[in-house]
């Protein structure tokens, strides 16, 4: 039978515990974790309920910026802020993998998706992330109707 040592560890001595919980892998940031994927939506969709659509092209990824001239998309955001009325809440509501999209670079995307609550309407907003070096990176927006529920008598 092993005897219980002082650190309370049984068969081992407290310098080899020492060695075992020094070499533990550590985990540093994690640029590219879903925490930080819900963190960079929110704060690009929030540059929506700011009205400042050129900051949300300017931190976009190249790729949308390549697809979606500026001026192209500051006029669509003004237009659907116009369509939809000021915001009156937004939550989380899920995040899906995306993997190799038509019309992007074979890869794999997220998107975070959100429920607001606008004055004229319901809406599902979508913002599609793509990794990149430094984290996740908005390359795409859109939203739709939240679709209700048929009730059957």
């Amino acid at each position: 039978m092993r005897k219980a040592h002082a650190s309370g560890l049984t068969g081992m001595n407290p310098l080899g515990a020492m060695l075992v919980v020094a070499h533990e892998p550590r985990l540093g940031p994690q640029p590219n974790s879903l925490d930080n994927a819900v963190s960079c939506a929110t704060h690009w969709v929030r540059l929506s309920d700011n009205r400042r659509p050129d900051a949300m092209w300017l931190e976009a990824g190249a790729m949308m910026q390549r697809i979606v001239p500026r001026a192209e998309w500051v006029r669509y955001m003004r237009k659907i802020r116009l369509d939809r009325g000021l915001l009156v809440g937004r939550e989380w509501f899920e995040v899906t993998r995306v993997r190799d999209p038509v019309g992007l670079p074979a890869g794999d995307y997220l998107n975070v998706i959100f429920v607001a609550h606008f004055a004229r309407a319901v809406l599902f907003e979508t913002v599609s992330l793509a990794p990149g070096n430094s984290g996740w990176m908005p390359v795409g927006y859109v939203i739709r109707p939240v679709q209700r529920e048929i009730k059957f008598a």
